[in-house]
């Protein structure tokens, strides 16, 4: 299996060839212990917002830059 290298937040990480944004979000959660709740994040690849139902198409690739942060919300 090949690998990608890509940043999350800063910090870069190695992931497998193919890997989707879903299943990067999946696996840092577990990570850093948190809830497995897609929508306690909010998620930008290249400083382009990926809504959540889009993370599961999303695959990324060798260079990307993830950022994850708390959704906004309001009215």
């Amino acid at each position: 299996m090949s690998t990608i290298h890509i940043s999350v937040n800063g910090t870069e990480h190695q992931i497998a060839s193919g890997t989707t944004l879903a299943q990067l979000i999946t696996q840092v959660q577990k990570t850093t212990g948190q809830a497995d709740d897609p929508a306690a994040i909010a998620t930008a690849v290249n400083e382009i917002f990926i809504p959540r139902p889009k993370r599961g198409d999303t695959v990324l690739s060798d260079g990307d830059q993830v950022f994850t942060f708390s959704p906004i919300t309001g009215g």
